[in-house]
């Protein structure tokens, strides 16, 4: 099963400047590994822990994940 998990980082933008934000790590729970990084996703903690649990409680296949993510972003 995979389990999405958040992720915060921090940025440098020549147009930005520095910001803060948060990508999903999809993890595999039977080994532990990392299948799945997508980084600089969302800019609202809140935002991203809403769709993280959402991803976790609805058991999003990872091969959807892009895909839910590209649908995301463009309802912002």
């Amino acid at each position: 099963m995979i389990v999405y998990k958040l992720i915060e980082e921090e940025f440098d933008n020549d147009l930005l400047g520095h910001y803060t934000s948060f990508g999903i790590n999809a993890v595999d729970s039977d080994t532990n590994l990392s299948v799945a990084y997508i980084s600089d996703v969302f800019l609202d903690r809140v935002n991203a822990e809403n769709y993280i649990f959402l991803f976790n409680e609805e058991h999003l296949d990872i091969m959807h994940l892009e895909n839910v993510i590209d649908d995301i972003l463009h309802l912002c």
